[in-house]
């Protein structure tokens, strides 16, 4: 009967654990983030990822910087970028873009992560996935 109260917590223990390491290798969750496992076994944490997002729409084509309102989705995009959270970073960066009368056909988000040579400790950034958002002339029907 008692057996199962100490098993619970190691059970509960190796779910998070393989579920942290799927999603670092295949998603691309930071090791530092989803329970933290390979937080000693890497660099790779929320400060040495970052994004880069470009807005293009008619006689416009640029990459902007990271307003203030949009860190925080901006570092859930940086940390796990699924489509979800890249998405949610791009309507956020039109609905902006939109308060101040900028046109914006398509968001580009690219996420980053800085790397380190083994022997030189030379930094160097890699690009870990890109996303296009295309503004839609009509959304799509409300269910």
């Amino acid at each position: 009967m008692r057996a199962w109260r100490a098993t619970l917590p190691v059970a509960l223990l190796l779910t998070v654990a393989c579920l942290q390491v799927a999603l670092a290798r295949t998603a691309g969750l930071s090791p530092w983030k989803g329970g933290g496992f390979g937080m000693f076994s890497t660099t790779d944490d929320v400060g040495r990822r970052h994004v880069r997002v470009f807005v293009s729409a008619p006689g416009r084509s640029e990459e902007i910087a990271i307003a203030p309102s949009l860190e925080d989705a901006a570092v859930r995009a940086a940390v796990l970028p699924t489509d979800a959270a890249l998405s949610r970073l791009a309507e956020r960066v039109i609905a902006r873009e939109g308060r101040y009368q900028r046109p914006v056909d398509t968001v580009r988000i690219e996420t980053w992560r800085i790397d380190y040579a083994p022997d030189t400790l030379a930094a160097t950034s890699r690009l870990i996935r890109h996303f296009d958002y295309r503004v839609d002339a009509t959304p799509p029907p409300r269910r």
